[in-house]
């Protein structure tokens, strides 16, 4: 009896910190409005956003599932921001092409009184075939792509979420 109750009660608290960190993590997952001083954008439901990501980036979030069979170490989708100084907006929009095995289409045009250009491609990535998007809008303080990286089987899945991604990226 004199190491039952003490039993129990270890029990309870851990159920009750396991349910802490169940939801916390669930949390993470959820669908967020990043704001920066520069942009703003919508990290869908189902998006990460890693705390650890790649210096260089001004954003990334991507999927928590990997794809299957030989794109197993590969993120169903990925998302990721880059900011350019001193960059030309052309040939930005150029890397972005020649990076892909062909181009589905191309967008250009103004979005907001800057210049913009979508461009939907696929590319190889860790030697999977994936489909791309490009978001690429040129400001006064440098140019910024957004670049959508889909396994082609989870597309559908995925499609409004990522045109939610798209439509949000907007620069200040």
């Amino acid at each position: 009896m004199e190491i039952l109750i003490p039993g129990l009660i270890l029990v309870a608290l851990m159920v009750y910190a396991s349910t802490k960190i169940k939801k916390n993590a669930a949390r993470a997952y959820e669908r967020e409005t990043i704001e920066t001083p520069e942009f703003s954008i919508v990290k869908p439901e189902a998006f990460i956003c890693p705390v650890d990501h790649d210096e260089q980036l001004a954003f990334a979030a991507y999927s928590k599932e990997y794809g299957r069979d030989q794109s197993d170490s590969v993120r169903q989708v990925s998302a990721e921001v880059r900011k350019f100084d001193d960059a030309n907006f052309d040939e930005i929009c150029e890397r972005a092409k020649i990076d892909s095995t062909r181009i589905v289409s191309e967008d250009i045009g103004i979005l907001n009184g800057s210049k913009c250009c979508v461009i939907e491609a696929e590319r190889i990535e860790k030697g999977v075939t994936m489909d791309a998007i490009y978001k690429i809008v040129a400001t006064e303080g440098g140019i910024y792509e957004l670049k959508i990286s889909i396994l082609p089987e989870y597309k559908n899945d995925y499609s409004s979420r990522t045109d939610e991604l798209l439509s949000s990226f907007i620069l200040k």
